[in-house]
């Protein structure tokens, strides 16, 4: 068991087998390599990480979370890819220092759920073009294609719950 701060708010975290227990909460995890970051899937919303070298991985250090920087801090054991399991689990967005600036990274608007995603990787899209369907409040928002461009990556799945300021897909 591990204490990890994230924020200034503090989670109790175990690692066990292919799930993430936070606060007693278990969470089911995947974790697969990608060329230069980790995608990792936590409790069914899938983020994109990126680890310090191995060398650099102690409690203060920071990773990139969907673009966004998050430090962690801990003690007690965690496993190398323990920290990018626990990062996100109940915490807000705002929980994360700001944003990092991402060419072509479109953002939510506000805090739902994906509904449905209208586009693939490697599809090209114009400023204007919808992207995806994001309830929030009980409204359908359609979260639209903020510049001209080759969908490079998305970051989230039909029925993914995402927070306000999260990035959703990267255009080219």
């Amino acid at each position: 068991m591990a204490q990890v701060t994230i924020g200034g708010r503090s989670y109790d975290v175990e690692v066990r087998g292919d799930a993430v227990i936070v606060d007693g909460h278990e969470f089911p995890v995947s974790v697969r390599e990608e060329v230069g970051h980790t995608l990792v899937n936590a409790g069914g919303v899938p983020y994109r990480v990126q680890l310090p070298p191995a060398a650099e991985r102690a409690s203060g250090m920071t990773v990139q979370v969907d673009y966004r920087p998050v430090t962690i801090e801990y003690s007690g054991r965690l496993g190398s890819t323990a920290a990018a399991r626990t990062h996100r689990p109940g915490v807000p967005a705002s929980a994360s220092t700001a944003a990092a600036n991402v060419r072509g990274a479109v953002r939510a608007a506000i805090a739902g759920r994906i509904l449905a995603v209208r586009v693939k990787v490697g599809e090209s899209v114009a400023r204007g073009d919808v992207l995806l369907l994001l309830e929030a409040m009980k409204m359908e928002n359609e979260v639209k294609a903020t510049s001209d461009g080759t969908v490079k990556e998305i970051l989230v799945t039909e029925g993914a719950r995402v927070s306000e300021g999260e990035t959703l897909v990267i255009i080219e």
